[in-house]
């Protein structure tokens, strides 16, 4: 399954602004070994695009693999502009 074409770069920026709100997330989505540096703070990129389809699309992704994959969720965020994706050390 593809990521939603019609995910904006200002859903994007809804769905970081929702983790920086969010006190308790579940630690199995949080980043591994990729992430999106964004305002000196890390993000998980499937967790960031899995949120921002909220907004369009009135409901998250699956983090399953079988939805979308972490490589893919690094090539739409960058797609959209958001080009820091860094390899973080675990």
């Amino acid at each position: 399954m593809a990521i939603p074409s019609n995910i904006t770069k200002d859903h994007i920026l809804k769905a970081i602004k929702r983790i920086d709100d969010e006190v308790n997330f579940n630690p199995k989505r949080k980043e591994r070994v990729w992430a999106l540096e964004f305002n000196n703070k890390l993000y998980p990129c499937k967790l960031v695009i899995s949120y921002a389809n909220l907004y369009p699309n009135r409901e998250e992704l699956a983090s399953n693999p079988k939805v979308f994959t972490t490589y893919m969720a690094q090539r739409f965020l960058k797609s959209k502009g958001f080009n820091n994706i860094i390899r973080i050390k675990k």
